[in-house]
């Protein structure tokens, strides 16, 4: 017989765990066609044995881990018997199936470093499972385990699964997109304390203090810059002039006020921000510039 040991031999581990151990080598035996017994027949024998000692089963479940230790199950065929083998020996006065605390109990223990999400699974079947937990169930759950990571990658929603796997799905998404929106709002907080005066709240807008300083710069935007600043000069560059034949006609082709030395002149007026200094004088230097220029065209008021 092809039978599997661990570090600890064959010998070390019937002396570990001999109840266990016995148990295990004839389940292996049977559903491995060691045996010329029916598998379903020799299983429902090697229950009655079990049973029919008292506190028998019990003590083969709570030996579970020492078994683990002492058997090779590196090799995945062999670690698929053994879990199997763990659900056998959770049944209970000959039922099918396992109750809940059982199977979360020998989920923690079998697929424990083995199934990235044991922890999560086994707290949403003691919380939602209101039902005992079937062979079908038990099996499905090792092929869940060996293709989805951490973050469900790998589960493919048109597969055959229980519906205990899918709802358990749904409920890790609905976990994931609420730390994903935590995540944001933490981000978007951070920001807001990075650069002060920011408000994280949508729609809000940033407003210049009511009182400033002296010597404090006025955060003016471009376009009231603009505004201010070339205003006069777009005015008069739109306005109608009197010819020499008397006929009211527009040019806004010839500059009347500034020229290029002026603009020069005006862009030592703003500081490195871009705003402009002394604001009221400027306004008025302005008016008299676009004054000046149409008296010089003899224009009329």
């Amino acid at each position: 017989m092809a039978w599997p040991t661990g570090c600890l031999g064959f010998e070390a581990a019937a002396a570990v765990c001999p109840a266990a151990f016995q148990a295990y080598q004839k389940y292996y035996d049977i559903v491995s066609a060691f045996s010329n017994v029916n598998t379903r027949e020799g299983l429902a024998e090697l229950s009655q044995v079990i049973d029919g000692m008292e506190g028998l089963r019990d003590a083969i479940f709570s030996d579970i881990p020492k078994l683990m230790s002492a058997l090779d199950l590196d090799d995945a065929h062999r670690f698929s018997i053994f879990y199997d083998f763990v659900f056998f020996i959770s049944r209970e006065n000959g039922q099918k199936n396992i109750s809940v605390q059982r199977a979360v109990g020998a989920w923690r223990m079998v697929l424990n470093g083995r199934f990235w999400l044991l922890d999560r699974w086994c707290n949403f079947v003691e919380k939602y499972q209101r039902y005992n937990i079937t062979e079908d169930v038990w099996q499905q759950l090792l092929a869940f385990s060996r293709c989805v990571n951490e973050d469900l990658e790998g589960y493919d929603p048109k597969g055959a699964w229980p519906v205990l796997v899918d709802d358990f799905v749904e409920h890790m998404h609905r976990i994931y997109n609420s730390c994903d929106c935590s995540s944001a709002m933490e981000s978007q907080l951070n920001i807001s304390n990075t650069f002060g005066g920011i408000n994280p709240l949508p729609g809000s807008k940033r407003k210049c203090p009511t009182r400033l300083k002296p010597n404090e710069d006025v955060d003016l935007s471009d376009n009231f810059t603009r505004s201010v600043h070339l205003a006069p000069l777009k005015r008069l560059k739109e306005s109608p002039v009197i010819t020499k034949y008397g006929v009211w006609e527009y040019n806004a082709g010839t500059p009347l006020v500034h020229s290029p030395s002026d603009y020069c002149d005006d862009a030592n007026l703003h500081n490195p921000r871009g705003c402009l200094q002394n604001s009221p004088s400027i306004v008025e230097d302005c008016l008299s510039k676009g004054f000046e220029g149409c008296i010089s065209m003899k224009c009329s008021f």
